[in-house]
């Protein structure tokens, strides 16, 4: 008889022990696909949220490094990377585009700045308004590329403007409005240098001075306004978030864009200006006045915002490795390359509670299942050693004898695994629920802080994490899951195999 056919009335004949065999595959499979689950849940939650938050990445100052070298008691002298450095790390494969910012304010009383009827971001103090000043490097604005913004009117800069740090700007289209500005107007923006001092009734008094550039505006863009997201149920929570949105809508409106030459040409000019106009505010340690010499060199400081946008977010961490190696080179240990997708890692508690937990499950259920299976079979093969032998000696070979035995296991096997796919990814939704919910509680609930980036736009909560969080029966799931438990049966039958191999005839039969 074929030895698929005895595997077969084997089965239907011996009910109670393929019973026992089927419950604990499917009680063990359950456990198996409960973690498979949830650990397709936790990376599919990652790989989306760090498509949000894009590819992109920036040069930021190593906090860890810096209170090492202060724990140590060494002398800690930070200096700027040069745009050497800058361009060397845009150099690398990974990076798709990039741009060096200069970075700046600028406070003046003839330009207004927009903000929002409800108060809710102020910008303007006493009938100044504040600006953010930002350099470009290269025509194309690396914004409007990263679709922070667009260019409703007018161009973005050519060459000859940036290599010669021409007087030319852009600014949002809410502002030209404010200011009753077009594209192709010259402007004069009134800079302003202020000095406070203690009145004689002891009140504070401020005094200011402006110095007047003329700059040309040749574009106008506005800002992609971010989805507001619905309520979490906690008031402060939602009015933090609200308020954090306002505050990055309005910081871009707020921008002038310039030619990263012009902002460094004008910041010497208007640090000599404060200085000329108000040189009690650069006082020494004995509250004497400083030279001024010694102002121009000591307080003469460029701010560089780096931008690198990558092919793609799976080219991040080769890029980090990179970026960081040229830093340390150049002897920059103290600053480190900044990811996007580093957000994430500030408010995955929860998801990656559930990945840990699940890849303990799923490693312990392994273990079990190949233990417990084995164990199970043995116990079941010593019971069938006479009908073993008989086979044996009836000339069957070992190979057939072997093969009706996995072949009674893989079916049982199946069956049960089958049951398991669906009864498993069950299992893992209440799970996965009840922990995250658990988990989430832990979290302080005064906790309202909403992370945010500089190199991207995204805002994301713990709770936009949780939310994203999904169980779900996917052919990937139900391919792995069937490829473990597959293999597992088989590594189960290794110790069951050596047992039949070593049967003899003779032995059993006397």
């Amino acid at each position: 008889m074929n030895f698929l056919k005895r595997a077969l009335l084997s089965i239907q004949r011996r009910k109670g022990k393929s019973i026992i065999l089927f419950l604990v595959i499917f009680i063990l499979g359950n456990l198996m696909a409960g973690a498979i689950a949830i650990q397709q849940a936790t990376r599919g939650v990652e790989t989306n949220i760090k498509t949000q938050l894009g590819a992109n990445a920036t040069v930021s100052f190593n906090e860890d490094k810096i209170q090492e070298i202060e724990e140590s008691g060494k002398e800690l002298d930070i200096k700027e990377p040069d745009t050497t450095v800058y361009k060397e790390i845009g150099q690398l494969k990974q990076v798709k585009f990039y741009d060096y910012s200069v970075t700046d304010m600028m406070q003046t009383k003839k330009i207004k700045n927009v903000q929002p009827s409800d108060d809710s971001y102020v910008r303007e103090f006493e009938g100044i308004s504040y600006f953010d000043i930002k350099g470009a490097s290269r025509p194309e604005l690396v914004d409007e590329q990263s679709k922070k913004i667009s260019l409703v009117d007018g161009r973005t800069f050519n060459a000859d403007e940036i290599k010669k740090g021409s007087a030319v700007a852009i600014i949002s289209d809410k502002v030209a409005k404010e200011n009753n500005i077009h594209v192709g107007d010259k402007v004069v923006f009134d800079r302003l240098v202020t000095h406070i001092s203690q009145g004689g009734s002891g009140d504070t008094e401020t005094e200011t001075k402006a110095k007047e550039y003329p700059i040309e505006i040749i574009g106008l863009f506005d800002v992609k306004e971010i989805k507001e997201k619905k309520s979490t149920g906690n008031t402060q929570k939602d009015t933090d978030q609200k308020m954090n949105q306002t505050i990055d809508l309005y910081d871009k409106l707020n921008a002038i864009y310039l030619p990263n030459d012009y902002i460094e040409k004008t910041q010497k000019e208007m640090l000599e200006f404060s200085y000329d106009s108000f040189p009690d505010n650069f006082l020494d340690e004995n509250e004497k006045v400083m030279d001024k010499d010694t102002v121009l060199k000591e307080f003469s400081y460029t701010s560089i915002q780096a931008t690198y946008v990558l092919n793609k977010p799976e080219d991040i961490e080769d890029f980090r490795m990179l970026g960081n190696q040229i830093l340390k080179d150049k002897g920059l240990g103290y600053y480190k390359i900044e990811a996007s997708s580093d957000q994430f890692d500030s408010i995955a508690g929860p998801i990656k509670g559930m990945a840990k937990i699940s890849r303990i499950v799923l490693i312990v259920s392994v273990i079990a299942s190949i233990f417990i299976i084995t164990l199970v079979t043995i116990l079941f093969l010593r019971d069938r050693k006479h009908e073993l032998g008989i086979y044996l000696s009836l000339g069957e070979k070992r190979l057939n004898v072997v093969g009706q035995i996995v072949v009674e296991v893989m079916l049982v096997a199946l069956v049960a695994m089958t049951l398991s796919v669906f009864s498993g990814n069950l299992l893992a939704k209440g799970f996965s629920d009840s922990l995250m919910t658990t988990q989430s509680d832990h979290v302080t609930e005064d906790n309202t802080i909403i992370y945010g980036s500089p190199i991207n736009d995204i805002n994301l909560t713990e709770d936009d994490v949780v939310s994203a969080y999904e169980i779900r029966l996917t052919p990937s799931y139900i391919v792995l899951f069937y490829l473990v438990g597959l293999i597992v049966v088989l590594l189960s039958t290794i110790v069951p195999l050596v047992y039949i191999m070593r049967l003899n005839p003779k032995k059993i039969m006397m």
